[in-house]
């Protein structure tokens, strides 16, 4: 597959797991990362990976893990995958571990994950580039919002908040949630609005 894969798109990145099960191997997990896509997100667009997972369905069970970029008209793109036996913080780590090998990765500090609450991915994350931003989605974060909080006004307040391009502007609109929703509430979730991401004075809002 890799030989096949570097015809078409030299310097993609294959990857195979397997486990060996009485002098057998059974295939376990496999990562992709096409060249191009690679290539884009370091030449052209911003430090952000987002990070998700989903499963799969059919005769062969497993997860897909993914990585994506944003491009400079806000736009996703993917820039790596992987098909596991599970997620968890074993399988992210390893998928991460590759992602980050893969992009030449070393400091940390100029790059932010963004993700829901993946199971293992929040120490998966914290393990392999401890000194990143991580920060959560905030479609995922109204999904749990709104569960107790079904007013539009305060899901309009929500995205405000979000969609804030400077810290100033951020804080006006969280102390209207404040207003809205009492101190309590803002202080036990101070989540809120950490889609906004201030990395070398880029503005990223994901998801």
């Amino acid at each position: 597959m890799q030989k096949q894969l570097n015809n078409t798109s030299k310097g993609s990145t294959v990857k195979i797991k397997c486990d060996l099960v009485g002098g057998e191997a059974i295939f376990q997990r496999t990562y992709v990362c096409l060249a191009a896509c690679k290539n884009r997100l370091l030449e052209g667009c911003r430090p952000v990976i987002g990070v998700d997972a989903c499963h799969l369905k059919g005769p062969y069970p497993g997860k897909i893990l993914t990585a994506v970029g944003v491009e400079g008209n806000n736009g996703l793109f993917q820039i790596a995958y992987a098909v596991a036996e599970i997620k968890n913080k074993d399988s992210w780590i390893w998928f991460l571990s590759l992602l980050i090998e893969d992009l030449g990765i070393t400091n940390g500090l100029s790059w932010a994950f963004i993700s829901d609450k993946q199971k293992g991915l929040i120490p998966a994350i914290a393990h392999v580039l401890p000194t990143a931003e991580h920060k959560m989605c905030v479609r995922h974060l109204y999904n749990n919002f709104r569960i107790t909080h079904l007013s539009l006004t305060l899901k309009h307040m929500l995205w405000a908040a979000a969609r804030a391009t400077t810290i100033p502007w951020w804080e006006v609109e969280m102390e209207k949630m404040t207003w809205k929703l009492g101190n309590g509430w803002c202080r036990d979730h101070p989540i809120i609005g950490l889609d906004l991401i201030f990395i070398q004075g880029i503005s990223v809002i994901f998801c």
